[in-house]
């Protein structure tokens, strides 16, 4: 895999996220900006913004593109603690048999803190699971502080990357990975990377920037996620051209002009994979933006473990962990994939035709077939 990101992918993975609480991850992608003489923005509820406005000769009807991603991963956020027993909600969607029994770590000022999950509930008149943990030892762990599943980090076993949080913390890595080869291309692309804040609290960071209008109304916007693997989208099969989610199916143009440029790629280049699919394992935000009346639709790549429950029985990257069903597990994506997934995202900002170029060629195929066929409407001889 490039080694470049591959240090992306580690410089990401390696910082701890929840949904409210990615700042870490904020931190990372600011110094990354700065490295590459991008400039950083936030709007008013801490989504980040970096843009490239490339210089050159592009028609004024170049696109105007939008690559979203969110920074957050499920996780905890610690309540309250008193010796060895700690309280905290769980932000994000994971079956509650996943939990008593797993492990979870604090980010601490003072330390990291582990323990084991003894109990989780649900409480009424909130979204989240409260969970009564068992730390190995005493520690003092702040009400705010910030947890996650007790997962390694990151690890690359051929073409296979385990973390605790790929989902969307690989989809950022991507986004930043593409905009370093549009700015070292010197490419003269209108592109945004747009990193959203609590997707897994139920979009409320995207939400928010919709409501803000921070995103421009005349903008192209392309949700990047790690996706739950589907029968004909399991890892290895390359980049998805996601047609929908499991609530809508997502704006037919661009989903068509994303196919397109994916298409020329594939013919370019042996290494690129893609195939098209709608991924019903999960909502993203393509929904969000579609919703309130944006151009929106989505790219993804396969990955297991969705939400860090384990499927099947499997390997398991973790020692000592075999079968994985109803247990708490890595992550999984192909680095393969991701790579196809950088191409293609750089294919959309180099490619100077535009989804009603698409459109355009699409509709004259069809007018074509009339003109050559339709006198057997009136005689089938």
């Amino acid at each position: 895999m490039n080694r470049s990101y591959l240090s992306v992918l580690e410089a990401l993975l390696s910082q701890p996220t929840a949904p409210f609480q990615e700042e870490r991850i904020v931190a990372v992608v600011e110094a990354w900006a700065r490295a590459h003489g991008l400039p950083v923005e936030k709007d008013a509820s801490g989504n980040v913004l970096l843009r490239h406005r490339g210089k050159g000769d592009a028609p004024a009807s170049r696109s105007k593109w939008v690559f979203a991603a969110h920074m957050d991963h499920p996780g905890f956020t610690s309540i309250e603690c008193s010796g060895r027993n700690l309280l905290a909600e769980f932000r994000g969607h994971v079956g509650p048999s996943y939990f008593v029994g797993s492990p979870a770590r604090f980010f601490a000022p003072e330390g990291q803190a582990v323990g084991v999950i003894r109990a989780a509930e649900s409480v009424p008149d909130t979204p989240w699971l409260r969970c009564k943990i068992e730390l190995d030892k005493p520690a003092t762990v702040p009400p705010g502080t910030l947890g996650m599943w007790d997962l390694p980090t990151m690890e690359v076993n051929g073409q296979t990357l385990s973390s605790r949080a790929c989902d969307d913390v690989v989809g950022v890595a991507s986004v930043l990975c593409a905009m370093g080869e549009i700015v070292a291309r010197g490419l003269s692309a209108d592109v945004t990377a747009l990193l959203t804040r609590a997707e897994e609290a139920g979009f409320v960071g995207a939400l928010a920037a919709c409501d803000a209008r921070t995103i421009d109304e005349d903008a192209l916007i392309v949700a990047i996620e790690t996706s739950k693997a589907q029968p004909k989208a399991a890892l290895g099969d390359g980049v998805v051209v996601r047609v929908g989610d499991a609530a809508r199916t997502f704006e037919p143009s661009l989903t068509a002009h994303l196919t397109a440029v994916a298409e020329s790629l594939a013919r370019q280049d042996k290494d690129f994979k893609f195939t098209r699919q709608l991924m019903p394992g999960g909502t993203c935000e393509s929904t969000a933006y579609v919703m309130y009346g944006y151009r929106a639709t989505g790219l993804c790549i396969p990955l297991g473990n969705y939400h860090n429950q384990g499927e099947g029985s499997r390997p398991s990257s973790i020692s000592g962990q075999g079968d994985l069903r109803g247990r708490i597990a890595v992550e999984q994506v192909n680095t393969a994939d991701f790579e196809s997934l950088v191409k293609l995202l750089v294919g959309l900002a180099a490619d100077s035709r535009t989804p009603a170029d698409t459109d355009a060629a699409a509709k004259q195929r069809l007018e074509g077939l009339l003109k050559q066929r339709a006198k057997y409407l009136k005689n089938p001889v």
